[in-house]
């Protein structure tokens, strides 16, 4: 069993120059220390010290000292020089000492323990681009542990810096990396727990980290979800929007595909997965509070219930506040549009699940980039009861924000029971729409069963849901959704329907998605 080292108490001056002031945190190898510089007054860094002396856990902690002086990322911190002490077989690294509170920290400060979407994705801007900076190394650097506790917000000016490269690697293609219990339950990938982490590995912690920071709960380990897949059971971690239904469809969907038990479905760089979260614009408008962006992100500390930080000095935060600027933009016209004539007929995408190409914004350039969207296939069936089908009050099609559809639909389904995807032609077709009441048939192509009549309903705020007669005495098939503003597509999920909700263990779920093919849907 190995002695477990005494901390330095405060006083202690190391290396003849250094005085402990006091403890910024531990570990089972030894801990971080607040000093101050005796030769330089008013010099504060941090001290962080091992005391272990494995071979291994010194070469890691040597591998961290070498990689961080070498590194120039404001969102990382500085090293300034490393030492040893070999009569208390201690050795150190001094560093820049971040003063501020860690992530997790002040998601614990927040109402319902969360963050909004605006404010977490501000907040982790620049994590995202310094995870991009180490990934586009010469050689690739994978850090392996990002979570909220690793993230600490400085209060000089509430930017983000990644810390703790404790099990960080450099990433070699041909070669296979382990990291068996040293990743953080419900953050580590599942390619932790055995072999072969890659830079993927990194796209998993970003998203657990913005999965908890969205949710307020810490992310079904990984470890547990292949263990339930294993058994052929579903996958238990639950879809972030079943959570908080706030979260729009496409940041839901993001995080799922960033989370997947596979590396390889995975987003491939961390640029490409902040483009996916970026498209929740088309699904929603942010309404104007009247204040500056910058004091919608301040006083955080102070104020439990509020994020606050300073615009972000960087390609990616900039990017953040134009996306804000153009939903209120966006808000503005489709207010007009419900007082006068209609000046502009742009179709929106309902979420990341449309077959429709979207053009998004590279936060890294000033050119766009067109990017196919495709349905983002989640593993986890829907578990919360789905409500009964309940007409809402008629309205017109076309007025009142209530979209019209068309005379037909064709895309695909692809069921994701079993722990599987399996996709099939869809058809709806002919398609009735009668106020917010529609009704037609749903042809669903032999890979899969179900085809049969349907009746449902369209609302003002986009959202769709229908109901598909069961077939050879399976259950019913209930379809949820979004429609796109003009009602040239529809996507969203479907799930086995018995006693008034999703049922999965009775029959197939997962995700649809059409795009009409005829003039406007009869009456």
């Amino acid at each position: 069993m190995q002695k477990v080292q005494a901390l330095l108490p405060n006083g202690t001056v190391v290396q003849g120059r250094y005085i402990v002031e006091g403890l910024l945190g531990r570990g089972g190898f030894g801990a971080v220390y607040l000093v101050r510089d005796q030769r330089t007054q008013g010099n504060v860094f941090a001290l962080k010290e091992i005391t272990d002396t494995n071979k291994q856990e010194r070469e890691r902690f040597a591998f961290e000292c070498e990689m961080l002086k070498r590194l120039d990322n404001p969102a990382l911190p500085h090293v300034y020089r490393t030492f040893e002490d070999e009569k208390s077989a201690r050795a150190y690294m001094l560093m820049d000492y971040i003063d501020g509170p860690n992530l997790e920290m002040l998601r614990l400060q927040q109402a319902e323990k969360r963050f909004s979407v605006e404010k977490a994705l501000a907040i982790l801007a620049p994590i995202f681009d310094v995870v991009s900076y180490l990934h586009t190394q010469e050689t690739p650097i994978m850090h392996r542990d990002v979570k909220p506790a690793n993230i600490i917000v400085r209060t000089i000016n509430n930017e983000a810096v990644l810390v703790d490269l404790g099990i960080a690697k450099e990433y070699a293609i041909d070669a296979t990396t382990t990291a068996v219990r040293r990743c953080s339950p419900g953050y580590g990938a599942p390619e932790q727990y055995d072999k072969g982490t890659n830079l993927r590995t990194d796209i998993y912690g970003l998203a657990a980290t913005l999965y908890v920071l969205l949710t307020g709960v810490v992310p079904t380990d990984a470890f547990h979800r292949m263990a339930q897949l294993g058994r052929r059971k579903y996958d238990p971690l639950e879809p972030a929007i079943q959570l908080v239904p706030s979260i729009p469809h496409s940041v839901s969907d993001a995080i799922q595909k960033a989370m997947a038990i596979n590396s390889a479905d995975r987003f491939a760089s961390s640029d490409e997965f902040w483009q996916a979260l970026s498209a929740y614009k088309d699904e929603v408008s942010v309404p104007s509070t009247g204040e500056p962006h910058h004091a919608m992100l301040a006083a955080i500390r102070q104020e439990p219930t509020t994020v606050v930080m300073r615009p972000a000095r960087n390609r990616r935060r900039d990017g953040a506040i134009l996306l804000l600027v153009t939903s209120l933009v966006l808000f503005a016209l489709v207010g007009g549009l419900l007082f006068g004539k209609s000046f502009f007929a742009t179709p929106v995408t309902p979420h990341q699940s449309s077959p429709i190409a979207t053009t998004v914004a590279h936060t890294k350039s000033s050119r766009a980039t067109i990017l196919p969207t495709k349905p983002i296939h989640t593993n986890h069936p829907p578990t919360t009861p789905v409500p009964t089908l309940i007409p809402p009050t008629p309205v017109p099609p076309g007025l009142g924000g209530v979209p019209s559809l068309a005379g037909s639909y064709k895309g695909t389904v692809t069921d994701q029971s079993g722990g599987s995807s399996t996709s099939a032609d869809l058809t709806l077709s002919p398609m009735s729409q009668r106020n917010t009441h529609i009704s037609g048939y749903a042809t669903i192509s032999s890979s899969l069963q179900g085809s049969n009549k349907f009746t449902g309903t369209v609302a003002g705020n986009r959202t769709i849901s229908f109901l598909v007669d069961g077939v050879g005495g399976n259950p019913p098939l209930y379809f949820y959704g979004r429609v796109a503003s003009s009602g040239a597509s529809m996507s969203g999920r479907y799930c086995s329907y018995r006693n008034g909700a999703c049922d999965n263990a009775s029959g197939g779920y997962g995700v649809w998605q059409t795009v009409s093919t005829g003039p406007t849907a009869s009456s």
